[in-house]
């Protein structure tokens, strides 16, 4: 399935030309679907095998296409395809097991799970590349596996200033016998728990780009007000399980300021910003104000 953002869709409606970009652009993304797909399998396969899982099988792929601009967070339609397949596959898993298969709320949280690794991928930052694969084990004995690629394409006189991206998402549902045995907790909490982590890694990606010129003023704001409402997202969910961010949950402790990565790259970030005058005084003070407060 491929799909487009509303706004990118107004304007393939209105010209031939930008219905000719598109196009183009998914077909470029359909063409490193074999790849993209051998690359996916292949990280699958070494995180199962570091997890101890052997005896994995497949319950369902697919994958999906999205295109929009690059500074929009609408990857709903998406997550909404995605969400679906996996409750089709929770509904089909056997209702006498001794656990169900997935709680209708962890299943909506997976949503937020989804838009992350697309959001990952479509950043030009280093520090966010990891986060385009996610393995999430969402039950005993049920793994999901998501991954995500995009390319893009800036065309002044068909889209304006902004660039247009389109992301193909790849997702895979898995089942292991030996882990349903294994009886290991699990919970909606544990996926919001990380993806409240990588969502702020994915923010803090955004000011190094910002920083390093590859993306302008008013694309960090709009994207980052749109992060920084789903970080808010999760961490209610979060606080309405008493997991508060997730901390207790993940087994780790806030890092000593200034040692984590993403207050590392923020701190650069800030050196750079604090040169380029006044136009980025509003991102310098926010991103101070959240190192302050440990946000990363």
């Amino acid at each position: 399935m491929a799909c487009n953002s509303g706004s990118v869709q107004s304007v393939a409606d209105k010209t031939v030309a930008a219905k000719n970009q598109i196009d183009k652009l998914q077909t470029m993304i359909l063409a490193q679907e074999a790849d993209n797909k051998a690359r996916f399998y292949a990280e699958i396969e070494g995180h199962l095998k570091d997890a101890g899982v052997t005896d994995a099988r497949e319950l369902s792929y697919n994958s999906d296409i999205k295109t929009e601009y690059s500074s929009e967070f609408s990857l709903d339609k998406i997550a909404a395809v995605v969400t679906k397949s996996l409750a089709a596959i929770a509904a089909a898993q056997d209702p006498l097991a001794k656990k169900p298969a997935m709680s209708p709320e962890a299943i909506k949280t997976y949503t937020d799970v989804v838009n992350t690794v697309a959001e990952a991928a479509k950043s030009s930052s280093t520090a966010s590349a990891s986060l385009s694969f996610s393995m999430n084990r969402l039950s005993p004995g049920l793994f999901a596996f998501l991954y995500a690629s995009s390319i893009n394409i800036k065309d002044v006189d068909t889209f304006g200033s902004e660039a247009v991206t389109t992301t193909a998402v790849y997702y895979r549902f898995m089942q292991s016998i030996d882990d349903v045995k294994s009886e290991a907790s699990f919970g909606a909490a544990v996926i919001d728990a990380k993806n409240f982590i990588d969502m702020k890694t994915i923010q803090a990606a955004l000011t190094d780009d910002l920083a390093n010129g590859k993306i302008d003023i008013d694309e960090w704001m709009k994207k980052d007000a749109l992060y920084t409402d789903a970080v808010n997202r999760i961490k209610a969910r979060l606080d309405a399980n008493r997991l508060k961010s997730g901390v207790q949950l993940l087994s780790i402790h806030p890092p000593a300021p200034g040692a984590s990565a993403n207050q590392q790259l923020v701190l650069a970030s800030i050196q750079r910003l604090s040169t380029l005058g006044a136009t980025y005084q509003q991102v310098v003070e926010t991103s101070r104000a959240r190192l302050a407060n440990c946000y990363y």
